[in-house]
């Protein structure tokens, strides 16, 4: 189902409308910030990049056509961002482990568990971080961000059969570590054969 308010946030904003960017504001908030702690930017320095984010999207506002999607050219602008902000650097972050998801439901978890999730959140932060660029792209905006596929074309500006093969190669790949992680434990269970 198309938002046509959320259409209208820029064009509003653009004639002068107080109310317009607060609103879309508040709606990106969460996804925005989502996204730029998955994509690996550092939690010292996540509120610069999500001001810079909404300082371009307010500076590129006149650009916005309002007859298509919303997320998909905020997302564009997001992910040009972070690109950028990357550039550079030698420490790319972490993707899961330090993030505003919820908050576990038991408010005294089994301690074991509690360690078991740490240590599956470090592993999958080292397994997304080694993927390619532009799966990891893919696989954050699909994953964390919630957006279609097509939506994803659009905001990273490549065809929508890049986009799917992108995103097959980063799950086969997470897939493929996962079960090389497995294959040990696995193993270690099974009763010795050569007794």
């Amino acid at each position: 189902m198309v938002d046509l308010e959320e259409r209208a946030w820029l064009p509003r904003h653009c004639r002068g409308d107080r109310h317009a960017f607060p609103a879309l504001l508040e709606a990106y908030r969460r996804p925005v910030y989502s996204y730029l702690a998955r994509a690996g930017v550092l939690e010292a320095e996540r509120d610069d990049v999500f001001q810079s984010v909404f300082l371009k999207i307010h500076a590129a506002a006149r650009s916005y056509e309002p007859g298509r999607p919303l997320a998909p050219w905020i997302f564009t602008i997001v992910a040009n961002t972070v690109r950028n902000h990357r550039r550079g650097k030698r420490n790319p972050g972490l993707f899961l482990s330090d993030h505003d998801g919820p908050e576990p439901s038991d408010p005294r978890p089994n301690p074991e568990r509690a360690a078991e999730v740490r240590e599956t959140i470090a592993w999958l932060d080292e397994a997304v971080a080694a993927l390619p660029l532009a799966q990891r792209e893919v696989l954050l905006l699909s994953g964390v961000v919630g957006m279609e596929q097509r939506e994803i074309a659009e905001a990273l500006d490549r065809p929508l059969n890049t986009v799917k093969t992108h995103l097959r190669r980063a799950r086969l790949a997470l897939a493929k570590v996962m079960a090389r992680r497995d294959a040990p434990a696995e193993r270690a269970g099974e009763p010795d054969e050569t007794m």
